[in-house]
């Protein structure tokens, strides 16, 4: 059981916490969370206890993601000079609009097919 718990907390941890700073919106990665948790408790019969520990355990894991992501930009910042960080500012916000409009047509595509289903 804990062998089982353990690699249930790491595959949710890699599931989950790559998504932590691809501009997703706070709602969508809850709700994706939420789900793949429902996934695990019904395959592996989680109890509500083990579910709120494997949520604490995204909650750290997301929270030291997000340190190592913040410390590795620092330090990337450092090496490069004021231009070269401009161009990667600049870098950063059109690879932010490109994935805002690639949602936006997933979004408009999923509601698409919900109202299919509906007919």
């Amino acid at each position: 059981m804990n062998k089982t718990l353990i690699a249930s907390a790491l595959m949710l941890g890699m599931g989950l916490s790559g998504h932590a700073f691809a501009g997703h919106h706070d709602k969508a990665k809850h709700d994706r969370g939420e789900r793949y948790l429902e996934r695990m408790t019904e395959q592996l019969d989680l109890s509500s206890e083990q579910q709120e520990q494997l949520r604490e355990i995204h909650k750290e894991q997301r929270e030291a993601y997000r340190e190592l992501h913040t410390e590795t930009r620092d330090q990337v910042a450092e090496v490069l000079t004021a231009e070269q960080q401009e161009k990667m500012q600049a870098m950063r916000e059109e690879r932010r609009e490109k994935m805002k409009e690639r949602y936006q047509k997933r979004g408009e595509a999923g509601e698409r097919r919900q109202r299919n289903q509906d007919y």
